[in-house]
């Protein structure tokens, strides 16, 4: 009998043995029981989460003849020509090398015949995000009236690649990523159905790689049985899967914390040099920070990635000598360090270079301390206290932020005197008694320096008033005119809110009281600035009367 792969011999036969996804199969097993099912169903989720496999399942379901609490019997004929892909009313697509309208076309025209052995005709097209925007047009009127006897289940990894016109005509259920401690406890069934010996330590780093697909790591495992069939140990793994002993990575990380440049340098030729991935290293040393990260912030152990229960007592130990803000410069780093690498000709050198920046110019330091420490440093001058300070070992950048903060410090005479000047009481200013022509020549006068007032204030409003031109005081109500074009500005201007604001400038300008009012200027009688003087009646009679009319004798 030819070899069988592992996830293929170990497909889950029933909804009860889904892992992990409780939440789509009693669902599914209810609607079966009530005989409440749907036209057309979309199972989404990552790779190897159990899509197709509950697919399969749900189409020997609904045809079987001996149901049991919503499961297949697959004992009855047509449960086990399904199983052995016999049955013509199963038909499985994959819609990656089947996209194309005319296939699409031509399973429209096959729906509507009658199943020939089963009670459904049930149509699984894996990977349905392939079909062309022909294809899923094709599709979309057997969807919205299917007949009676027609299932469609979908599957997909990408549902954002489907038309919302699909996704509305479907009952969509999201498959989990399973967890780790799951998986672990189905590959040790698997072992102990299949006569195999394996570490704890070895199931767990085979789940965690499988990235929560229970196919991965099913996958995993069948390649550690063609490896060796007597006992399948945590190194066999590392050897397989080409990444770095954890127990390595711990000493890196602990060599990068101590600033130990050569046993650093030491540890990184030896890990390339047994032939390891770069990117899988550095993968592994940034999720060792990151689980640094977790147990810091969060005292808890439940959501590490990647470590064994005796590696935990070391991280906790770790996490209490270092600081949130140094675990998070590191991970930041180092995520920079893979990126750059990837696009590097060089990737070692460059990968040794930034370790030893990170390492000999490590710009880490406790920000909380740091704030104490100024702090200490400001009291002990306000007080005219001598000050002592425990000197420590701080990176450059720290000795910059701390020189910053002493020299501030330095003029802090000059600061309590600035405070005592703010303390004092301020003093209003009186507002003046203005004239109506003092008033205007106020505006005039210092018209750019008002709009730049209320620029600074209400862009907006600066955009409506720059367009008037002031006409005349009456009695402190200072009166501006628009153009009759300006209809939409004068509009504007004349809002509750608008010429209370301009009010509120001018009168703060001119420290003076007073109204303001809005007109459109009158073409045939322009209006003009109070006249109070000798000389402005004497203009004014010259261009009413003509200027060889009108004398003005002027006596000393």
């Amino acid at each position: 009998m030819s070899h069988q792969a592992i996830y293929r011999r170990f497909r889950p036969k029933i909804f009860d043995d889904v892992l992990g996804q409780e939440h789509v199969t009693k669902t599914i097993k209810n609607q079966i029981l009530s005989d409440n099912i749907a036209h057309a169903y979309l199972f989404t989720g990552i790779r190897g989460t159990g899509k197709t496999s509950t697919a399969k399942i749900f189409a020997r379901a609904v045809n079987c003849t001996n149901n049991h609490d919503g499961n297949p019997c697959n004992e009855c004929e047509s449960c086990k020509s399904i199983l052995n892909e016999t049955n013509m009313d199963v038909i499985e697509m994959d819609a990656a090398s089947n996209n194309g309208v005319e296939d699409i076309r031509e399973l429209r025209d096959k729906v509507k015949f009658l199943p020939v052995n089963s009670k459904h005709k049930v149509y699984i097209i894996d990977e349905v995000h392939m079909l062309s925007k022909g294809a899923f047009n094709a599709l979309l009127k057997t969807l919205e009236e299917p007949p009676e006897h027609l299932l469609f289940i979908l599957a997909t990894t990408e549902p954002h690649k489907i038309p919302p016109t699909i996704l509305s005509r479907c009952q969509r259920f999201d498959l989990h990523r399973i967890k780790i401690p799951t998986i672990v406890e189905n590959m040790r069934k698997i072992c102990d159905e299949i006569n195999v010996d394996i570490d704890e330590n070895a199931l767990k780093l085979i789940a965690s790689n499988s990235e929560g697909a229970m196919r991965d790591a099913q996958s995993i495992l069948d390649r550690c049985l063609s490896f060796t069939n007597d006992k399948i140990d945590y190194e066999t793994v590392i050897n397989l899967l080409g990444t770095v002993n954890y127990q390595t990575i711990m000493e890196v990380a602990s060599s990068l914390l101590e600033k130990n440049i050569e046993k650093t340098m030491v540890l990184v030729d030896d890990i390339l040099d047994k032939g390891k991935e770069l990117s899988f290293f550095l993968d592994e040393l940034i999720i060792y920070f990151r689980n640094l990260l977790i147990i810091k912030t969060t005292n808890s152990i439940d959501n590490l990635t990647k470590v064994s229960e005796d590696a935990v007592n070391e991280l906790k130990v770790i996490s209490e000598k270092i600081s949130i803000d140094e675990i998070v410069y590191y991970i930041e780093e180092l995520s920079s360090t893979q990126v750059d690498c990837k696009r590097a000709l060089n990737p070692k050198i460059l990968l040794e270079t930034k370790l030893i920046k990170m390492m000999h110019n490590s710009n880490t330091f406790n920000i909380e301390e740091l704030v104490k420490r100024i702090e200490m440093l400001e009291n002990g001058i306000k007080s005219d206290k001598p000050i002592y300070i425990k000197q420590v070992n701080t990176s450059p950048k720290q000795k910059e932020v701390e020189k910053s903060a002493i020299n501030l410090t330095k003029d802090q005479p000059s600061i309590k005197s600035e405070k005592s000047e703010e303390e004092k009481p301020v003093k209003k200013s009186i507002p003046r008694n203005m004239g109506d022509e003092e008033i205007y020549n106020g505006v005039v006068n210092g018209w750019q320096n008002i709009l730049r007032k209320i620029r600074s204030e209400n862009a907006g409003l600066q955009a409506i008033i720059r367009e008037c031109n002031i006409v005349e005081v009456k009695n402190k109500k200072i009166v501006f005119e628009f153009d009759p074009k300006f209809t939409f500005h004068i509009n504007a201007a004349n809002q509750s809110k608008n010429k209370t604001k301009f009010k509120e400038i001018l009168s703060g300008f001119l420290n003076t009281e007073c109204e303001v009012e809005f007109i459109i200027r009158n073409e045939e009688k322009k209006q003009s600035k109070p006249k109070q003087t000798i000389e402005d009646i004497y203009e004014d009679l010259k261009n009413e009367f003509g200027e060889d009319k009108v004398e003005f004798n002027q006596e000393d």
